[in-house]
């Protein structure tokens, strides 16, 4: 199982992914609070608000997030180093995601 901290790095360098040029565009009008769950280290719980083109990382819950994961740490890390697709991860019942899913679909772009 990661570290809280092995988790936090890896989360970190997937928002970065939004400030490649690939993605400055599909991010540049994009306001959501992504919220994530992790069932096995609850001191991991945060939440990611992109806006305009960036991404920051909160610890914590947002209530108000349109957008939710709830998954292991394990399993998140298999999705963001690319062993485990993230929508087998969905389809396994590994990662249960909550929220509209064109917004769940961008999100994709950088868990690759």
């Amino acid at each position: 199982m990661p570290t809280k901290e092995e988790l936090m790095e890896s989360l970190k360098t997937m928002v970065g992914k939004v400030e490649l040029p690939t993605n400055k565009k599909r991010f540049a009008k994009y306001n959501k609070t992504l919220q994530l769950d992790f069932t096995d280290i609850p001191e991991a719980v945060c939440y990611i608000v992109f806006q305009e083109g960036s991404a920051t990382i909160n610890e914590g819950v947002n209530e108000s997030a349109e957008l939710r994961i709830t998954t292991t740490s394990e399993t998140m890390m298999a999705v963001l180093n690319g062993t485990l697709s993230p929508t087998r991860a969905f389809m396994s019942g590994q990662l249960k995601a909550k929220g509209p899913p064109n917004d769940l679909m961008k999100l994709q772009a950088l868990m690759k």
